[in-house]
């Protein structure tokens, strides 16, 4: 299950959910961490790591991207706990998708990529839809209580 990200000059954003980190847990903490690929073309660098993400930071992406889909303003943000990557998406007034983030890794003291770029809203659902899917196959588990 992938998802998509894509640019108006070829930048490229692409996280594949592989399989549940802790797939025999069904506590909140422990059994909502997939492991995923991150791979980021933008002009001039490639990134290709594997990274631990969380299903509810991915729900909570989604939630965010809708209201933007909906209402065609609004900022979403992809936060990830163990800082892998950091995601800003904002809708501007002529309807771009204007994207800041951020990669590290190995997590903690690895190597840093800052970057931006614009893509066009017709991207933005299939996006949504992508993101469904994932969560589809690796819906939240339990609740952080």
């Amino acid at each position: 299950m992938k998802l998509h990200i894509l640019g108006e000059k070829n930048e490229r954003i692409e996280i594949e959910a592989l399989i549940r980190s802790y797939p025999n847990n069904t506590d909140y903490w422990n059994a909502n961490w997939i492991t995923s690929t991150i791979k980021i073309e933008i002009p001039g660098y490639l990134v290709q790591f594997t990274a631990d993400l969380r299903t509810d930071e991915l729900r909570d992406f989604l939630a965010e991207l809708t209201m933007i889909s909906s209402d065609l303003s609004g900022k979403a943000m992809l936060l990830n706990m163990e800082d892998y990557i950091q995601l800003e998406c904002q809708m501007n007034k002529m309807g771009q998708l204007l994207w800041s983030g951020q990669t590290c890794y190995p997590v903690g003291n690895g190597a840093v990529l800052k970057f931006e770029f614009k893509s066009d809203q017709s991207y933005l659902q299939r996006l949504v839809k992508e993101l469904e899917d994932i969560l589809f196959v690796f819906p939240v588990i339990g609740n952080p209580e």
